[in-house]
């Protein structure tokens, strides 16, 4: 499957490389082993989703990071190799290599979704993602619990009898779409985060992004 190539202005590529890491991001260089990506990759898709960008290298005595992606989009096939391990159908995430004027090398942007099963990264564990931290789900009650979680329909994924103009056109989507990197149109990018579906918004898109949600 081709990986679409993007290219990055100056502006954008410092959004990513400011990144707080947290709960729904996190930064790693290129010479993180695929093993110890899955840990990753596992614990957003066991949480609520997040994107996670492998090429950006940090200085561990100055705390600063630079821009150092892969010299050949053919170099990140050992990192992508675990994401079809894990998603065999390809259907919860999405990744695209960025590059930048003047910044060397390919970043690997991966966006995981919330999956609707359990995922288990390559040590078989259970992982969950929490704050900036990886943490293993090691006890029966624990499992249990994101078990029973993961088959719940929330009321946050029902779908608003209201027009999707309410969150595609609104000022508060606007805004965070200027954020976005790279840069996307409204409508696409909903969809994709399924706050958009059947041709109607979700509570959760009307709740982050309508001008009034109480009204609808």
């Amino acid at each position: 499957m081709a990986i679409d190539t993007r290219t990055v202005s100056i502006a954008q590529r410092d959004l990513i490389l400011g990144l707080e890491e947290g709960h729904f991001a996190d930064l790693k260089a290129i010479e993180i082993a695929p093993a110890k990506l899955t840990k990753t990759i596992a614990a957003f898709a066991n949480a609520d989703g997040g994107e996670l960008y492998i090429g950006i290298a940090e200085d561990l005595a100055t705390h600063t990071r630079s821009w150092r992606g892969f010299a050949r989009v053919e170099d990140a096939n050992g990192h992508i190799q675990p994401f079809e391990t894990l998603f065999p159908l390809g259907t919860d995430f999405d990744y695209t290599f960025l590059t930048c004027p003047g910044e060397p090398g390919f970043v690997l942007q991966v966006q995981v979704r919330k999956s609707s099963d359990i995922k288990r990264a390559s040590d078989s564990t259970v992982y969950l993602r929490r704050s900036a931290a990886n943490l293993p789900v090691t006890t029966p009650e624990a499992l249990r619990r994101l078990e029973y979680v993961k088959g719940l329909s929330s009321f946050e994924t029902e779908l608003v009898d209201a027009p999707t103009d309410v969150i595609v056109n609104s000022i508060p989507a606007i805004e965070f779409m200027l954020q976005v990197v790279p840069s996307v149109e409204p409508e696409p990018w909903l969809n994709k985060q399924r706050l958009l579906r059947e041709g109607r918004p979700t509570v959760a898109g009307l709740l982050l992004f309508a001008e009034e949600p109480q009204a609808l």
